[in-house]
């Protein structure tokens, strides 16, 4: 037998109804969360990569990161990879739609995009490098303002116009602070143009 490489076989249900959830992005009610569950190695992630191909002509942003059992002492590494994968997909795009992406960010967060780019690099791509350094701290009010600081960063990159969905695989060997990040994007009612699955 000769089977086609990336067909999936019995989960024509399962992807009409992750397809179902991607194009409801965009609708009011806030974020919108999709969980796809099952053994290991049943064909969740191609599942979720077979509606990734399938969404490729609809204007929406798919970024996906994994979460790895070996990187758990490095906290967002899945994330870090979902955003880099945003800021080359922006990139590409060429200046003009960088400058206004830009604009969005600097917009929301302000003088505040450096408790981002210390985190996630990457950033740097889009915003430049900040001139100045956050304010210190102490830890529960830093982490407090890292997740609020990023909230406000979602809402800014996400638009009608280019909804994002963020895939991060293997959930399982999530660290906590991706936990707490993944919580407050997807209880967050002010952003309707996004989806998180997992």
């Amino acid at each position: 037998l000769n089977f086609p490489r990336g067909k999936l076989y019995g989960h024509d249900s399962h992807l009409l109804k992750i397809i179902d959830a991607c194009s409801r992005v965009g609708t009011p009610g806030g974020s919108k969360i999709t969980l796809v569950s099952g053994y290991s190695g049943v064909g969740k992630s191609s599942l979720v990569e077979s509606a990734k191909e399938k969404l490729k002509e609809k204007n929406i942003r798919f970024i996906s990161g994994k979460f790895d059992p070996l990187q758990q002492a490095r906290p967002l590494t899945a994330i870090n990879a979902a955003l880099n994968e945003y800021t080359n997909s922006i990139i590409q795009q060429g200046p003009q739609i960088s400058l206004e992406v830009k604009k969005s960010i600097i917009n929301a967060i302000n003088v505040d995009v450096g408790v981002l780019t210390t985190v996630f690099p990457c950033l740097c791509k889009i915003v430049g490098k900040p001139t100045c350094n956050p304010t210190e701290l102490g830890s529960i009010a830093a982490q407090n303002r890292f997740k609020f600081i990023f909230q406000l960063f979602v809402r800014a990159i996400t638009t009608l116009f280019c909804p994002i969905i963020l895939f991060l695989d293997d959930l399982h060997w999530a660290d906590k602070l991706s936990l707490q990040l993944i919580s407050a994007l997807v209880t967050d009612m002010e952003t309707n143009n996004f989806l998180f699955i997992g």
